[in-house]
């Protein structure tokens, strides 16, 4: 897809206090091992904060920094992975409620870590149907861990450790400091199994008191299917990553040469290479992995932590394209291109 007039206005984030992954390993709660190997500094924590009051603050930063504000949202979209309070509620009414967001449509996106790239695919569909009065569209994501049902520190394969962290997107059909000059989504069903392990279908893991545990549902997938159609599991996702990113390059117009920045889930440096950098001929450090490996795996939060990040650092000029990437377990992947317009005012 190649939206006309999808703009980015507004960005904020909230994010926890970092936690050293050498006191992970010295308190017996993060392999030695695995800790040496992923290059893994430290991880955001957010001891008892919900994940809808985070993402509140990440959005009143996000309005803020929008010429519209709360006044102008039409719909709200709300994407996570984990718990969000309790089931059978709303978190997103709960957002608006407390951003002063009335007279707005809301829904929640529940697509694991793609679910803020996600929200922008779906934002660039709805955009064009809004008021003139509430022309934009509220974009939040949220997600904390602490959970005694999940082991952060043993979350998931290829380096990946459960950060805690909010962030949030204003977009706006007239004009904001970066473009949305592509969104390519698909879905690879071969690889579903690979998150769902043996559990059961019924009932939900949560509600039976299961512990959540990903690595052991993958390592069981990969127990079964050791290859589809004769490419092995790891290489399969890995081409399915690339894939899914230079549609989005082609879909935009542009050559993978003209990137800026290429910002994908925090993970380990191999994984970046392998699954992104080196199909697209790039240089690792193209991607944010050096600044991830200070945050965590923020569920669908990373790409937007990194790209704030890169704005307030002065590492983005206007004309510059970046990739937003995200791959979440089922499989999904999804693929964002970014023109930078002008530099914010806000940073």
């Amino acid at each position: 897809m190649r939206p006309p007039n999808v703009f980015l206005s507004g960005l904020g984030c909230w994010l926890p206090a970092a936690y050293a992954a050498s006191e992970a390993v010295a308190a017996g709660l993060y392999d030695a091992t695995v800790f040496a190997e992923s290059g893994l500094r430290s991880v955001l924590v957010a001891g008892a904060e919900s994940p809808p009051d985070m993402a509140v603050r990440a959005a009143r930063t996000a309005l803020g920094r929008s010429p519209g504000g709360a006044a102008a949202i039409g719909t709200v979209l709300h994407g996570s992975t984990f718990y969000q309070g309790p089931e059978m509620w709303s978190p997103s009414a709960y957002i608006m409620r407390e951003l002063g967001i009335s007279g707005a449509g809301s829904t929640e996106i529940r697509n694991g870590c793609n679910s803020m790239l996600t929200g922008v695919e779906l934002a660039a569909g709805l955009l064009s149907y809004q008021s003139a009065e509430r022309p934009d569209i509220l974009l939040t994501t949220a997600d904390n861990f602490n959970s005694p049902l999940f082991n952060r520190w043993d979350s998931g394969p290829m380096g990946v450790i459960a950060a805690d962290a909010a962030s949030s997107v204003v977009i706006s059909p007239t004009a904001g400091f970066a473009r949305v000059d592509a969104v390519v989504s698909r879905v690879y069903p071969e690889f579903e199994a690979m998150a769902r392990g043996d559990e059961p279908l019924f009932p939900p893991t949560g509600s039976a008191g299961r512990r959540i545990d990903t690595v052991e549902r993958a390592q069981q997938f990969n127990e079964r299917v050791r290859e589809i159609g004769g490419v092995s599991i790891a290489d399969g996702i890995a081409k399915a990553c690339s894939e899914t990113a230079l549609a989005a390059v082609d879909e935009a117009g542009i050559d993978v040469g003209e990137l800026r920045w290429v910002l994908v889930p925090n993970g380990d440096e191999a994984t970046t290479r392998n699954c992104m950098m080196d199909p697209l001929g790039l240089d690792v450090s193209r991607s944010q992995w050096e600044f991830g490996r200070g945050i965590g795996h923020a569920s669908s939060s990373d790409q937007f932590i990194a790209l704030d990040h890169l704005l307030r650092t002065g590492r983005l000029d206007a004309g510059d394209h970046v990739l937003l990437f995200g791959g979440a377990p089922g499989w999904s992947a999804v693929a964002v291109i970014l023109t930078i317009t002008e530099p914010p005012s806000w940073i």
